[in-house]
């Protein structure tokens, strides 16, 4: 993997994860959210590279705090 394919795949990887946790958000607007439907839409990778965020996001909601 050349260093550009790793960057390129780390930039997806970071855009999928702030939408992940922005749509979350209470003050999450409509135009952020259209923003959202337009980079989905904008890429088939997006779409798959957020549903592996959703997938680790929602599997971190299933682990017991370690602290008391």
């Amino acid at each position: 993997m050349t260093d550009a394919t790793h960057q390129a795949e780390h930039v997806l990887m970071m855009q999928a994860a702030h939408w992940c946790v922005r749509l979350r958000e209470a003050d999450c607007s409509l135009a952020e959210r259209q923003a959202f439907e337009d980079w989905l839409q904008s890429d088939t990778s997006h779409g798959l590279e957020y549903a592996k965020i959703v997938e680790v996001w929602d599997l971190c909601g299933q682990l017991t705090p370690s602290l008391p």
